[in-house]
């Protein structure tokens, strides 16, 4: 964001850092910066929307705590993988020691590659259960905080400043987009993936509003 004066008259904006030389000494971002009061007033507008609908917020909760009861499952899964990788490792020890003890080599080679591909594909499956199980501890840590903050701002969003507004928008996990001419609104507390979008332009004011899957 920033400030553009007209006179003596001072307008906020938000505009791409990607408009500045420095950001982007080559290609430059052409989007037009947009007026803080109109995209803050239409993004809190779907904010309030969206948290006067309860049913909404409390189906994605209990997604979100489904989510996390997995967290045992994919922990015993991995513990699975790592003994698997500790096998790959005495395998792949015992075949040097055929080698050096004359094995076929050949055969030595068809070995490796069988154990190569299941390193491969242990790898593969580590990397996801990771990532499987760091999604589930932050939604055991975030559902607790986050019902107790939807709780606070339903009953005064109208009354909230800029800094609490912004921190609501954190806790949803919303972000705003914009491209010069349009605006859209997504975050993760949506049914089925849904997202919401505000359609607008520069001139006319919101166009359209619609729920898109």
């Amino acid at each position: 964001s920033g400030n553009i004066q007209k006179g003596k008259r001072h307008y906020r904006t938000y505009r791409c850092m990607g408009n500045l030389r420095m950001h982007a000494p080559i290609e430059r971002c052409q989007n037009k910066g947009w007026s803080a009061d109109k995209l803050e007033g239409m993004v809190w507008a779907e904010l309030e929307r969206y948290l006067s609908k309860p049913e909404l917020i409390i189906s994605e909760l209990e997604k979100q705590r489904q989510d996390a009861s997995q967290l045992r499952v994919f922990e015993v899964e991995l513990q699975q993988i790592e003994r698997k990788f500790r096998a790959v490792d005495l395998e792949q020890h015992q075949l040097l020691q055929w080698a050096l003890k004359g094995f076929p080599e050949s055969q030595v080679e068809i070995e490796n590659k069988r154990l190569n591909k299941a390193r491969e594909t242990l790898t593969v499956r580590k990397k996801e259960l990771e990532a499987q199980i760091k999604a589930c501890r932050d939604a055991i840590i975030n559902v607790p905080n986050l019902e107790a903050f939807i709780g606070r701002i339903q009953a005064g969003i109208a009354n909230l400043d800029f800094e609490g507004k912004r921190l609501a928008l954190d806790m949803l996990n919303i972000t705003v987009w914009l491209d010069g001419e349009n605006i859209e609104v997504t975050g993760i507390i949506e049914p089925e993936k849904a997202v919401a979008r505000c359609v607008s332009n520069q001139d006319g004011g919101v166009k359209s509003a619609r729920r898109l899957i």
